[in-house]
């Protein structure tokens, strides 16, 4: 997706895989998320590599300016449909998809 910051300025990011319905959804209007291709039966949105290629000194300042920190979130996986248990141990998680958010 193209993130436009409020200068002006955008950057090209990867929307990770559990990120890519609900924001399809919220830009159709609800009216469609990652459903399969007629025609193919795959999604229009194929999944990507894992691959995270960076300028090595472009890297180094964003940690200088962030001290290392990045964006975290809790991922809980859910055992039953009210989500009031946990299937496992959930934790602090951060993505690589969030490093070109830093990046000014």
């Amino acid at each position: 997706t193209n993130l436009v910051k409020d200068d002006g300025s955008s950057v090209v990011c990867n929307v990770e895989y559990n990120e890519i319905d609900p924001l399809l959804k919220a830009l159709s209007g609800g009216k469609e998320g990652d459903s399969a291709d007629p025609a193919t039966g795959f999604s229009k949105f194929p999944g990507n590599t894992n691959t995270l290629v960076m300028a090595a000194g472009r890297y180094s300042d964003v940690l200088d300016e962030s001290g290392g920190v990045m964006p975290e979130f809790v991922n809980p996986k859910y055992a039953n449909a009210e989500k009031t248990q946990f299937k496992s141990p959930t934790r602090l998680e951060c993505m690589m998809e969030d490093y070109p958010k830093l990046l000014r």
